[in-house]
């Protein structure tokens, strides 16, 4: 028998947010007034406003908007980016990246690895680095802005090896937006039980979401050994497993697999993770289901 575990719950609203932007405090190109009314205007529920190594404080900008604001701040200075979630002060930005997120850590926030695929080389967060470190909640499995930049914005090839190894990250999508055209690329759809900054930090910090470039999903749920799952306008799904093997695709808005029985090789699996296409390339991603 297997049983799988699940970070979903069975009830709860579902709120659409991007935890990665710029403003014009670092190298965006527009004020943090405006980039908050655009998301606001594409109908998004929480923002966070990550600027490099630069704090916009969501207090000043609350009244602004009916959008959940979210502290943040990206640490960019002397060495791969992370971004600090739920930020209550700066942190010094040290070559020794451990170091960060330890001090992240310490302010009761969290720790997401940026862009692991960016630039030429495919290479800004090296797959020896995030296996090294220890005490981040994930990465960023979609980056948005590098659609348009070297690299690649998908990096569900680096967690499935960190997945594979027993590490217990999530995946998130952002936009990592600096200008207009970068909005809504991708994001992260959380689980809450009302709209409060403390309950969206608590459902990322608990993988509570999905990561999306365009599909919704509306049904994830589980019982001992079946998962659940619908997207109204998803035209495949798969499931995956360990180091990125596909164990079963159904071309259909949803499906039901059963464990073992949808298993290839069910003795070597210790997680499955549920991808959605849709329509123009579009994706979902569910949080990884650990099995025991």
């Amino acid at each position: 028998m297997i049983t799988i575990t699940s970070t979903y719950r069975s009830s709860g609203e579902w709120l659409r947010g991007n935890l990665h932007s710029h403003t014009t405090l670092s190298d965006g190109t527009h004020p943090a007034r405006e980039v908050i009314a655009d998301y606001e205007s594409r109908g998004y529920d929480y923002l966070a406003i990550s600027d490099h190594d630069a704090f916009v404080d969501p207090d000043a900008h609350r009244e602004h908007t009916t959008m959940v604001l979210l502290p943040a701040v990206e640490v960019t200075a002397l060495g791969p980016h992370i971004l600090h979630i739920g930020t209550t002060e700066i942190v010094e930005p040290r070559e020794d990246r451990q170091t960060v997120i330890d001090a992240i850590a310490a302010q009761g926030a969290f720790a997401i690895l940026n862009h692991p695929n960016w630039q030429s080389h495919y290479n800004h967060f090296s797959q020896e680095l995030m296996e090294q470190l220890q005490g981040y909640v994930g990465i960023e499995i979609y980056n948005g802005v590098i659609e348009r930049l070297q690299g690649i914005p998908l990096a569900t090839d680096r967690w499935d090896r960190l997945l594979s190894q027993g590490r217990r990250v999530w995946g998130f999508g952002t936009d990592d937006s600096h200008r207009p055209e970068d909005v809504a690329r991708s994001w992260s759809t959380v689980q809450v039980d009302e709209r409060t900054p403390e309950a969206i930090i608590e459902a990322l910090r608990t993988g509570r979401f999905y990561a999306s470039t365009g599909v919704t999903i509306q049904t994830i749920e589980t019982t001992e050994n079946t998962i659940f799952t619908a997207a109204s306008d998803a035209q495949r799904i798969r499931l995956i497993s360990d180091y990125g093997v596909i164990q079963k695709t159904v071309d259909s808005s949803g499906a039901t697999f059963r464990l073992p029985d949808d298993l290839i090789y069910a003795s070597k699996t210790t997680y499955v993770r549920v991808e959605y296409y849709g329509q123009g390339g579009r994706m979902a991603w569910t949080q990884p289901f650990f099995l025991s």
